[in-house]
């Protein structure tokens, strides 16, 4: 696949060979934005025809007015059959992309009544501050960028334009932290503490007090380990758990005055022992009620192990498939708290994690074949799974994307009645000749690398405005800075 071209002033095109076999299968391009022109769109043919074949997607200039009905540009722009990405190049601009995807803001019965603030760089206030976007408040994240609000973050609460919480005290921003811009014409709630411990335990206190009470359970999460960290954003969103922070060998004061406030909660520790040890669980037999932990050899299959988890009462039990999920990458914590609006709002994805740009970790790969969906006879009576992707291709590769979207996929499965397994398959003979004498099969071509023209490239930065996901403008609006 070609890598897109951006010209200072100029149209943005990429182009697509729509004959080379480079182009992953079931691709499709979804533009969400209004002045994107299909400029050309050539047929398939031999080389003695002409040059090759090519779908060039060109953006109209800057004079071109798109309708008033034109879908905000942060939309996700990359999809295949069973996966949605949301293609930022960084947190901020994932956020917008997902504020988008989850609340269009067409009508009053589609936009949030308030918007969460984090900074860029607080990816601890970030996945605390996640359970703000449960059903108390329901408030999705967007981010800062130290004392400004980045273009795509103003454009996007423009559009949103909530009204307020009444859970809130009619806040239509939340700060996490003073040092998080105010935006102006707003009515603003700040949550702040003196680190991350306080500030967690802060927002539990605003939680509790928007939900009526504390949560029956606790995530308790590595405050030094973002990797292990994540996971807990997504299930904070879904159940309005709270989420707390400790250090690896020692239970912050702050940290326990807010679990004492629970009133001996069940607390679930996320990670292994080399992120949070033994000594921790100690302490929290005096403030906790039944203790639990969580935990895979890295983050990669913690992550899964808490997709699995059920106690009846905490954890998602996903073990079946017909279901979402986010995919994220460890190289970016932040996210995890982004994509917490997809835990809830009728997606209740749990958030899987890749610490790969390039390959699907194995634990990944095993979980999605374990749940994978299939039918016996008539796939329209089939459950569907459904994974949002996070980051542009330099955080998680088009191939990966496929091959997620290769294990997500409704397949036929064998039922009752089906040939015993030392039969010949309906179309082999059986007559001892080797695979080889059969030609090549699926398998031989599965994982050879030539087959995938997926580009990891970051796209370049460009030099007309703000860009948002996939390269397409940012969203404008009142309060956008020039």
């Amino acid at each position: 696949m070609g890598t897109p071209v951006r010209a200072g002033t100029g149209a943005v095109r990429d182009r697509w060979p729509l004959c080379s076999p480079a182009v992953p299968r079931r691709l499709l391009a979804l533009f969400a934005s209004a002045p994107l022109a299909l400029v050309a769109l050539a047929g398939c043919g031999s080389e003695e025809q002409g040059d090759t074949p090519e779908l060039v997607l060109e953006r109209a200039g800057d004079d071109a007015e798109p309708p008033g009905d034109a879908p905000p540009p942060t939309f996700p722009n990359t999809a295949t059959t069973n996966t949605v990405r949301v293609a930022g190049r960084d947190a901020t601009e994932d956020a917008a992309g997902v504020a988008a995807a989850v609340f269009p803001a067409t009508s009053e019965s589609d936009r949030p009544d308030a918007v969460v603030l984090v900074d860029e760089d607080d990816w601890q206030g970030g996945v605390a501050a996640s359970v703000l976007t449960s059903d108390a408040i329901g408030a999705p994240i967007l981010l800062t960028e130290g004392d400004e609000l980045p273009a795509v973050t103003a454009g996007t609460l423009a559009r949103l334009d909530p009204p307020g919480s009444a859970a809130a005290e009619d806040a239509q921003v939340i700060r996490i932290g003073d040092a998080v811009p105010r935006p102006e014409d707003r009515q603003d709630a700040v949550i702040s503490g003196d680190d991350a411990f306080e500030l967690a335990a802060e927002i539990d206190r605003f939680s509790a007090e928007a939900a009526g009470e504390p949560s029956e359970n606790v995530v308790l999460a590595s405050v030094e380990e973002a990797a292990f960290a994540m996971p807990a954003a997504a299930w904070a969103a879904r159940s309005g758990d709270a989420v707390l922070f400790t250090e690896k060998d020692a239970l912050p004061e702050a940290t326990i005055a807010a679990l004492e406030e629970h009133d001996r909660p069940d607390v679930y520790v996320l990670g292994p022992e080399s992120v949070i040890s033994k000594t921790v669980e100690r302490e929290l037999d005096d403030v906790a009620g039944q203790v639990r932990r969580i935990e895979g050899e890295d983050a990669v299959e913690t992550a899964v192990e808490f997709a699995r988890y059920d106690t009846g009462s905490f954890g998602w039990a996903l073990l079946t498939p017909g279901h979402n999920f986010t995919l994220a990458s460890t190289s970016r914590p932040l996210d995890a708290a982004v994509a917490a609006t997809l835990a809830t709002n009728g997606t209740f994805a749990p958030l899987l994690l890749t610490d790969d740009v390039s390959e699907l970790p194995t634990a990944l790969r095993s979980y999605f074949l374990d749940i994978q969906p299939g039918f016996e006879e008539n796939p329209n009576r089939g459950v569907y799974n459904r994974v949002w992707i996070l980051g542009d291709q330099a955080t998680v590769s088009l191939a990966v994307q496929s091959e997620v979207d290769d294990l997500t996929e409704l397949i036929a499965v064998q039922g009752e009645g089906a040939p015993p397994d030392d039969a010949p398959a309906p179309d082999s003979p059986n007559d001892g000749s080797s695979p080889s004498d059969r030609g090549p099969t699926f398998g031989d071509f599965a994982d050879d690398p030539s087959l995938d023209g997926g580009s990891t490239d970051a796209v370049p930065p460009s030099d007309d405005g703000p860009i948002g996901p996939g390269g397409i403008p940012a969203p404008q609006g009142p309060g956008v800075p020039p």
